[in-house]
Order: C-alpha cells, then sequence, then structure tokens
C-alpha cells in the first residue's frame, strides 16, 4: 500500500501536481516525498468527505473481515490539483490473527488523467509487486491484481481508481476477500 501511495504521489508531482491538503491523518513517512514541493497544509479548507470511507463502511468491513471492527478507521484525505485521494482502513477487533481491509480511493476530474495513472500502475505493477499483474474481470471497467509483495486490487470505474488491499491472516488467499470487498464497493452509489 505505501509503494502504491508514494507512486501516486510521484505520478502527480511528475505532472506537475502538488499536494495541497491533507485531513483526518498523517502524511505516511512522516515526510514530503521528495520532489513533491511545499508541504501539504492540513485543515485548509472545509473539510471533504471521504470518498473512500462512504465506499467501503464499517458494516462493510465487518462483514468482510467477519466481526466487529476498531474504532475510528484509518482515514485520510490528500487534494491535488485534478485528484483527490481518500483513504479508509478498518483493522479486526480479534488479534488472533489481526484482519485488515483498506480502500484508497482516487477520484480524478478528467477520465484521462485517471486512465493514464492506471495504466502506469499497471506497467509497474511487476517490479513492485514482484509478480505479473492478474487481470480481474467483471470489476468496473477494467481491474487488476497485483499479488506478491503488495497483494492490492486496482479497479478503475468512471473517474474513480479504486486500490484494495488487506489481510485476513498469513497464507491465506487474499484475492477472493479483495474481490469480494470490491463487489460491495462498487454496489454504494
Amino acid at each position: 500500500m505505501a509503494c502504491l501511495c508514494a507512486l501516486l504521489l510521484a505520478t502527480a508531482g511528475c505532472r506537475g501536481q502538488q499536494p495541497q491538503q491533507q485531513q483526518r491523518g498523517e502524511r505516511q513517512g512522516g515526510a514530503a516525498p521528495s520532489g513533491a514541493g511545499a508541504p501539504a497544509v492540513r485543515d485548509a479548507t472545509p473539510q471533504q468527505e471521504n470518498l473512500a470511507c462512504k465506499l467501503l463502511t464499517r458494516d462493510d468491513a465487518e462483514a468482510l473481515l467477519g466481526g466487529p471492527v476498531r474504532e475510528p478507521p484509518v482515514t485520510s484525505i490528500i487534494t491535488a490539483m485534478r485528484v483527490v485521494s481518500s483513504r479508509c482502513g478498518y483493522i479486526s477487533v480479534a488479534k488472533n490473527p489481526t484482519k485488515v481491509v483498506t480502500l484508497l480511493a482516487s477520484r480524478y476530474q478528467e477520465p484521462a488523467d485517471v486512465r493514464h495513472g492506471f495504466e502506469h500502475a499497471h506497467a509497474l505493477a511487476q517490479t513492485l509487486s514482484g509478480q505479473v499483474p492478474e487481470n480481474v474481470d467483471g470489476l468496473g471497467e477494467r481491474a487488476y491484481w497485483s499479488g506478491g509483495k503488495v497483494n492490492e486490487l486496482h479497479v478503475l470505474q468512471g473517474h474513480d481508481w479504486l486500490v484494495i488491499s488487506g489481510t485476513l491472516g498469513p497464507g491465506l488467499d487474499q484475492l477472493a476477500p479483495a474481490k469480494a470487498t470490491a463487489v460491495k464497493i462498487l454496489a454504494h452509489p
């Protein structure tokens, strides 16, 4: 997940887009990404809706993880010139094993931009994960699974690029639960 966030920020930086805002969370890694320009400003504008938490609800997370989740969810919002990325993650209350599901939802102003970012990430997926990405049919306009080191399901839908990740425990299939999560997410308006 951290690799994808770095990739999103790097892609935004390469296209001349600078992070402007982050709310309800901390910057990953604690420092501004190299080449990202000025640091993000917290609470500079009115509170934005967290799209990721709207699409991946607590009820959905509890159903997917098989029990109660901790409150509050882990969240953040980053706004760049033509994209708003929000993150929502839930951690199970049960600790043996600890289960996690997260959604990174990036909403772009222009469909061409979201497709460019999605395709760029797909091209880099093998380098980041150590495995060839697997196309997944029946989810959004296009979807692929990036297994290996990252275990992320990427879904392209309209202006949105959704990245679902998490774990149900070591050694278990992570793709099937990610697909089930995507179906729930895509069912929300």
